[in-house]
């Protein structure tokens, strides 16, 4: 009796060894058989994003001084370049031709422009202010005439014009250029004006951007 009951217990013990051995959790893929990779060592570092290309400089323009337009120094801090222009014999004194500039999307629309320089002038029909538009070096190029007239600055005067003149003309162009438009306005008695029409074409002829 007492050997049945020891073998009984042995069978017990037995099947619950086998029943732990059954329950136990498995270990994860990896464990014991070596090192498992860390993610740091298995992830590509991203690449780096392509620096954001700078804002191209603006393209001013270049141009070749006439023959017979002297420059001098500006007259106000606005004005790109100064010139001279020798009066014509009769005349009793000098034209002036002054280069505007007030940086890029400034200065107004080409209309607004030729319109305030004819309110400038008074005397003058509207069919006798000549505008054309042409090109040069691949710039558009919007020019203005006024043969005679009497012209009178009012508070865009500088360099001490006092009053209106008679006899005055005009002879003005407004370049569109990459880094915005450039205002190129001769003014001065007639006979000096119509002598250095030519000195004025040549140089519109000659702009270009820079490189």
């Amino acid at each position: 009796m007492a050997g049945c009951f020891s073998r009984r217990f042995c069978v017990v013990c037995l099947l619950s060894l086998v029943g732990l051995a059954c329950r136990r959790t498995p270990e994860p893929p990896g464990a014991g058989g070596g090192p498992v990779a860390r993610a740091s060592e298995t992830a590509r570092p991203l690449a780096a994003a392509p620096a954001l290309a700078s804002a191209a400089p603006a393209v001013e323009i270049t141009w070749v001084d006439p023959a017979g337009l002297r420059r001098v120094p500006p007259k106000s801090p606005m004005r790109k370049a100064s010139y001279e222009v020798p009066r014509a014999p009769g005349d009793t004194e000098d034209g002036e031709l002054a280069v505007f500039y007030f940086g890029p999307g400034q200065g107004g629309g080409i209309d607004a422009n030729v319109d305030r320089w004819v309110k400038q002038f008074a005397g003058v029909p509207a069919g006798d202010v000549r505008r054309a538009d042409r090109q040069a070096n691949g710039l558009r190029e919007h020019t203005v005439e006024i043969v005679r007239g009497t012209f009178d600055p009012g508070q865009m005067a500088m360099g001490g014009a006092t009053g209106p003149k008679k006899d005055y003309a005009l002879l003005g162009a407004i370049v569109e250029a990459p880094s915005g438009a450039y205002f190129f306005k001769m003014t001065g008695p007639a006979h000096t004006v119509a002598a250095a029409k030519t000195a004025f074409y040549s140089l519109l002829d000659s702009i270009r951007a820079s490189s």
